[in-house]
This record gives structure tokens, C-alpha cells and sequence, in this order.
């Protein structure tokens, strides 16, 4: 004997769109931001355009960090201009500056961070933040779809 069950039902992608789930959708767009909010913590924080001013949701799926020298203190290393080895020079009423269109390199020194406003501040904070606050971004996430009662 056997017994045959028929299901129909919509596809996978139009159920995770109606559900807010898919790459553009409501809770995506929520994750991405509370992620921009917690992030801040994890960014250098000298005058606070890095972290604030030039930080901004892309799109559902991305933050991006618009400051030129955003790559040198995400990932940590110091860099020198490829060129002479040098570090930046300084420039009265500006502060240390490279030229514009040096091409730098990456040494294995690494950034000393000021750590005053932003105790958590490092490389890479991305995968800094997620590695500390994954529970409670999944709990936000979580209460963000309870609220929502789709």
C-alpha cells in the first residue's frame, strides 16, 4: 500500500520575498542596519568621519566606507609609498598627507590605534564585530521579525 501526497505551493524565491527574507528584502535591509550601528564601535575614531560622516548603507546588502584611507586602517598594516619606502609627508595646516596618485604598499608593521573613543576599535571590524555581537545581532534580527508578525 502506498500512500501519494501532492504539494503545491509557490516557489522558494517568491515565498522569501513575500517573507521580507531574500537579498532585498525588509529584514535584510533591518541586519544591514544594525550592523551599521554596531560597526561604529569597532572603527578607528580620530575625528569621527571614518566612522560616521563617510560611513553610509550602500544598499541592503552593504555599508560602505567612502574615505580614501578607509583600506589603511581596515586592514592594519602601516603603508609606505611603494616607491620610496617612505611614510607620508607633512603638510603644514593639513597633517601628514601622501601625494595624490601614490601608489603605497603595505608593510607587516602593525597601526597603533587610539583606543580613547572607540575602545574596540581595530582591523578588520567587520569580522571583528560579527566575532563579539553575532548573538545579539541574531536576537535583533529576531525581534525585528516577531514586531513585524509576517
Amino acid at each position: 500500500m502506498s500512500t501519494r501526497i501532492k504539494v503545491e505551493m509557490k516557489p522558494v524565491s517568491t515565498i522569501l520575498t513575500k517573507l521580507g527574507v531574500d537579498r532585498n528584502g525588509d529584514v535584510q535591509m533591518q541586519l544591514t542596519r544594525i550592523v551599521n550601528k554596531r560597526i561604529t564601535r569597532y572603527m578607528p575614531f580620530r575625528s569621527g568621519a571614518l566612522a560616521t560622516k563617510l560611513k553610509y548603507i550602500k544598499s541592503p546588502t552593504e555599508i560602505e566606507v567612502l574615505g580614501p584611507y578607509a583600506r589603511y586602517p581596515y586592514y592594519g598594516k602601516v603603508m609606505v609609498n611603494s616607491v620610496t619606502g617612505k611614510g607620508p609627508a607633512m603638510i603644514p595646516g593639513v597633517g601628514y598627507r601622501y601625494r595624490k596618485g601614490t601608489t603605497l604598499k603595505v608593510t607587516e608593521r602593525d597601526l597603533d590605534y587610539d583606543k580613547t573613543k572607540h575602545p574596540e576599535a581595530g582591523p578588520y571590524w567587520d569580522r571583528r564585530m560579527m566575532t563579539a555581537e553575532k548573538d545579539a545581532i541574531a536576537a535583533d534580527v529576531q525581534a525585528y521579525v516577531r514586531r513585524r508578525g509576517k
